[in-house]
């Protein structure tokens, strides 16, 4: 198993920056699924005990300048990681005003994804700040628990205002009941 991406793109960055940072702040942990053409933030908490269920899918085309990666085998073209997502947010605070970011899937004594930020300094000259975050490899035969779940098609289509205004109303009401009607 090989994984190693780069993001050069400043906005592209700060986007998964911010998509690592909303997934820290619903789990404490997370799968990360990479595949050829796509990364997928995965988070499967029995909904039904009151945790969440996410599938995040990033294409990795529109996010990485660079991004190698070889599966468990041929036919098998992936790699699956659990991580806790607080970890990797807090790496990526670190790349607020970064050159570049390099992600890789490394071994040092144990698995790690290492992420290596290229920050600009006073000088000319760059500074790399590297942060190794613990990954559990998940097996393949637990694969099968983790993929991209169904969606019936929609019968209603609801048009919100922005998100920041939504937010901002949420909050102020969230002291007044448990619940929301809209």
């Amino acid at each position: 198993m090989k994984f190693r991406a780069k993001i050069v793109d400043t906005a592209c960055l700060n986007h998964f920056t911010r998509v690592s940072n909303m997934i820290a702040k619903l789990a404490k942990t997370c799968t990360l699924r990479i595949s050829p053409d796509k990364l997928n933030f995965i988070l499967s908490d029995r909904v039904a005990n009151g945790g969440v269920s996410m599938w995040c899918e990033l294409e990795q085309e529109n996010f990485f300048s660079e991004f190698q990666m070889e599966g468990v085998s041929a036919e098998n073209n992936e790699i699956y990681l659990e991580l806790t997502s607080e970890n990797l947010s807090r790496a990526l605070k670190t790349a607020q005003n970064a050159r570049a970011l390099k992600i890789k899937l490394t071994n040092k004594h144990f698995p790690c994804l290492t992420v290596s930020i290229e920050l600009l300094s006073v000088s000319s000259s760059s500074r790399v700040v590297t942060h190794d975050i613990p990954v559990k490899v998940i097996p393949r035969k637990l694969w099968k628990d983790l993929q991209e779940p169904t969606v019936p098609d929609a019968d209603v289509s609801i048009y919100l205002p922005v998100l920041k205004t939504m937010k901002s109303v949420v909050e102020k009401m969230k002291n007044i009941s448990n619940h929301l009607i809209l």
